[in-house]
């Protein structure tokens, strides 16, 4: 009988030995987590979440036609820098080789068209008495168009050039207006504005 008394005090004293170590072990974790207990924030309801992606989605659809704005009139940039360059490696090719140097429109495979665009590519050749050596072949960026007074652009050994010429670089999604390259009897050229009606093919 005693020792039964014992083992019972015993289970006792380990009971609410355990149920003081669990009470300070919650009471920490409350301390740490102050959110967890109910009182804090209670997180997103799904309304409050749609609200949030619909204004997400608002702001990227006006966001979106200034940068497509943004990468056409770089890509006119880029291409009118590319072409100026292509008439002046077909000017200076000319006067070192002392053969006419040409750059005409092509399409992708480098043929020369003979129609004054619009091209989706230029190329820049020596004509060496009838032998053409390619000196460079340039597509242009998509959504570009590239449209020309003279499909042929011919450059003498003495570096004037052939005729004048304007050749214009168009968006053909009209979102930015074109730049047109302005050839001078002299064989200088010069990026210029200019004006919707020359992008019409």
């Amino acid at each position: 009988m005693g020792a039964s008394i014992r083992i019972v005090r015993r289970a006792a004293m380990r009971n609410l030995s355990n149920a003081a170590v669990l009470q300070r072990v919650t009471g920490i974790t409350r301390q740490q987590n102050p959110g967890m207990d109910g009182q804090g924030s209670r997180g997103f309801t799904l309304v409050e979440l749609c609200c949030g992606l619909v204004i997400v989605g608002l702001l990227a659809g006006m966001a979106v036609p200034s940068l497509r704005s943004a990468r056409n009139s770089g890509a006119i940039h880029s291409a009118s820098f590319e072409l100026l360059a292509g008439l002046q490696q077909a000017r200076a090719g000319s006067i070192v080789a002392a053969h006419p140097g040409v750059l005409c429109l092509s399409d992708a495979a480098g043929s020369c068209l003979r129609g004054d665009g619009p091209a989706t590519a230029w190329r820049v050749f020596l004509d060496q008495d009838g032998r053409e050596t390619t000196l460079a072949l340039r597509p242009l960026p998509a959504g570009l168009k590239l449209h020309a007074t003279r499909p042929r652009l011919t450059f003498w050994p003495h570096s004037l050039s052939a005729s004048t010429a304007t050749l214009t670089i168009c968006d053909t999604q009209q979102v930015v207006p074109p730049r047109a390259i302005v050839l001078s009897q002299t064989g200088r050229a010069r990026v210029a504005p200019a004006t919707r009606d020359r992008c019409r093919a």
